[in-house]
């Protein structure tokens, strides 16, 4: 089981989306994955057009906080921390965010291992999963750093501009801090997104980020810049593959998902 959590401190940068969309494409393949949205504005779990839950009675109810990953990295009683039981969604398993995740943040500093939790609860599910991909907040606080200690991998999405480049720098400033909690941290892929061949300025940004980062991990080749698919197919609750089958942007993601596939020495298939 493969842990990968994707990482940029800045939002708006396709995080989310390519969780989604790579999680999908991967689900296609035929893999067992479970997405973990770890962010409190749990934009995965909007996107993929989750927006409640079937109850123990089998009546729907709206997302809640035990419904999470909450459960695994605290808890009001005795009882044992533990991810809760997944939404099955396009062929997927999802531990759904919620806005109430926040409430994590401020109580992990004084849990014994607590940043430690999330990584100690997956365990349980080697053997379960093939893939288990995590989308974090952007932001550099406790959540973030939960996910980060928690994968064994780290892909990073960068947008092919000039702020992408620089905010590069304080990420893998922060991968090496993360890994004094977990040595076995490896950067498997820099994720280009937002990419626009018409500019200059998007293809010189390419060139850089293959010049000054290319050996400390893969540069992907792009994810096209597209203004209406993107939010059309988060509008839609689809996975971009599946709401654009016949898209260039799905051979784009198809491409990127062997890239990782590649990248982490994993088979195509089960």
């Amino acid at each position: 089981m493969k842990v990968i959590t994707f990482f940029n401190h800045a939002g708006g940068v396709g995080k989310s989306s390519s969780v989604r969309d790579i999680g999908f494409t991967l689900g296609r393949l035929g893999h067992r994955v479970l997405l973990i949205d770890a962010d409190p504005q749990a934009n995965l779990t909007d996107w993929l057009g989750v927006r409640g839950v079937t109850g123990a009675d089998g009546q729907p109810r709206d997302l809640r906080l035990d419904d999470t990953l909450y459960p695994a990295v605290l808890a009001d009683d005795d009882t044992e921390l533990a991810l809760p039981s997944p939404i099955r969604v396009h062929g997927l398993d999802l531990i759904p965010g919620h806005l109430d995740v926040a409430t994590i943040e401020p109580l992990l500093p004084g849990q014994m291992m607590g940043l430690l939790r999330l990584k100690d609860a997956l365990r349980s599910l080697s053997g379960k999963y093939d893939f288990v991909l995590i989308d974090p907040p952007p932001s550099l606080g406790q959540l973030s750093a939960l996910a980060v200690i928690a994968a064994q991998y780290v892909v990073v999405p960068v947008p092919a501009s000039g702020k992408g480049l620089k905010g590069l720098q304080t990420v893998m400033q922060m991968l090496n801090r993360f890994r004094k909690a977990n040595p076995e941290l490896a950067l498997s892929m820099i994720l280009v997104t937002q990419y626009n061949d018409t500019t200059n300025h998007s293809r010189e940004s390419l060139a850089q980020l293959r010049a000054q980062f290319g050996h400390l991990a893969p540069v992907s080749t792009p994810l096209t810049y597209r203004p209406a698919l993107y939010p059309d197919s988060q509008l839609h609750g689809e996975p971009l593959p599946e709401f654009a089958k016949r898209s260039p942007a799905t051979q784009e993601i198809a491409s990127v998902t062997s890239q990782l596939l590649a990248a982490l020495g994993a088979a195509h298939h089960v």
